[in-house]
């Protein structure tokens, strides 16, 4: 997995967006070049991020079988938990908290396009990048939701990454699967999970 490794830290990158509201510094299962200090510190979290998305439905989601999820703590305080790290096929969860809710609704757009700023700077020269985020409007009980899909191909071999974002009140929550050499998972899929976990955030 050594020539990924650009491609773990794009990853890192793209889940600064789960920073938005959190505002903690980024996660991942390789080592990142994004400087914690990029993002403010948010809130203490209470929320377990293995039971927010646990690992059979990480699975399902992914179409591979998941042990039990590793769980982390970043230096700006959001809990994250990890299945599969080190495969072609990552998976990751990150909930983290503003202050107030106000807070978290005036840093989504900032962070998200910081996020995507550092995502192309992270990637290896020459990489093709196609980075499309939308908004989405579907999920009840969210007070803002995105996704993201990015695609390149290094070395010949497709890599992409899904993910998705989710808001409701102070509390930020992301969860995305990075996959080498196969195509990701759909959005409805990502958008079923995500009605689930905003069900289980206060």
């Amino acid at each position: 997995m050594r020539s990924f490794r650009p491609v773990l830290t794009a990853l890192a990158a793209l889940l600064l967006v789960a920073c938005g509201s959190s505002t903690s510094g980024s996660s991942s299962p390789a080592p990142s070049t994004s400087p914690a200090s990029s993002t403010p510190s948010g809130s203490p979290v209470a929320l377990d991020p293995c039971q927010l998305v646990t690992s059979a439905e990480a699975s399902s989601i992914a179409g591979v079988t998941f042990a039990a999820g590793k769980e982390d703590t970043t230096s700006g305080g959001a809990k994250t938990c990890g299945y599969g790290a080190k495969t072609p096929n990552v998976f990751l969860v990150i909930v983290a908290q503003a202050p107030d809710a106000a807070t978290a609704q005036a840093d989504w757009t900032q962070e998200q396009a910081k996020a995507e700023a550092a995502i192309k700077q992270g990637l290896p020269q020459g990489a093709t990048v196609n980075l499309n985020v939308t908004n989405v409007t579907t999920l009840s009980g969210a007070d803002k939701a995105a996704l993201a899909t990015f695609n390149t191909t290094i070395s010949g071999e497709p890599v992409g990454i899904i993910a998705i974002y989710l808001l409701k009140g102070a509390t930020f929550v992301t969860f995305s699967d990075l996959v080498i050499g196969k195509t990701t998972p759909t959005a409805d899929s990502m958008e079923a999970q995500a009605q689930t976990t905003l069900g289980r955030l206060p």
